[in-house]
């Protein structure tokens, strides 16, 4: 049913919110006009895409919409990760992932911490590196639901009592998030959140005006 409305709500989004119109921000606006919806490729990409191509092939057969398997979605994390200059990103997906490479080819990224979902986040008994500016949530445990949220919440605090910028990406494609995304946003109350097809982004920025904001995205 999902998929089965999906060309009719991507047509709706497309009359409404192609100009940026009713956006209120300059930080959402500049983020959907000049990053979201860029249509020049990085150079980098002619590399990646036919090189990864069998693995977004295996992860879709193995894992369907846990995983991140289309070229075109880890290009837009590529981008903005880059945005964001994201020096420190966290990997949340199962054990392998196409997002992986895509953030390592950004110069502005240089660390990856690669949490794999078949380990338990309790078990691990770590939180988020203090630096990191970037999460990625592509898949999680779904009886681990508080325990990812009870972390993230921490994590925005330190963020925001140190002044410094944070952005979280969820894989709305995915089940289990996108039942939960409500509640994530009820429980983290970004600043600024913007809904595109398969993708969530939270942002916590200081001096940011606060919106909520549905985007049309061709992947």
């Amino acid at each position: 049913m999902y998929k089965s409305i999906r060309p009719l709500v991507q047509a709706k989004r497309f009359v409404f919110n192609r100009r940026g119109d009713g956006v209120h921000s300059p930080y959402a606006f500049y983020l959907i006009t000049k990053v979201i919806r860029n249509p020049y490729p990085y150079d980098c990409f002619r590399f990646l895409a036919p090189k990864y191509l069998e693995l977004s092939q295996k992860l879709k057969k193995d894992y369907r919409d846990r995983a991140v398997y289309q070229i075109k979605m880890a290009e837009l994390v590529f981008r903005l990760a880059t945005f964001h200059k994201a020096k420190n990103v966290s990997l949340f997906a199962q054990e392998q992932s196409i997002l992986e490479p895509y953030l390592l080819a950004s110069s502005k990224v240089e660390n990856l911490f690669y949490h794999k979902v078949k380990e338990s986040l309790e078990g691990r008994g770590e939180g988020l590196n203090l630096d990191t500016s970037l999460i990625v949530l592509e898949d999680l445990k779904e009886d681990e639901v508080k325990l990812y949220l009870d972390c993230f919440i921490h994590h925005i605090k330190l963020r925001q009592e140190q002044g410094k910028d944070l952005m979280l990406l969820l894989n709305t494609n995915n089940p289990i998030l996108r039942k939960r995304l409500k509640l994530f946003r009820e429980e983290l109350q970004p600043i600024v959140s913007l809904s595109l097809w398969g993708l969530e982004i939270f942002v916590w920025r200081d001096a940011m005006t606060k919106g909520q904001y549905k985007v049309f995205n061709r992947l």
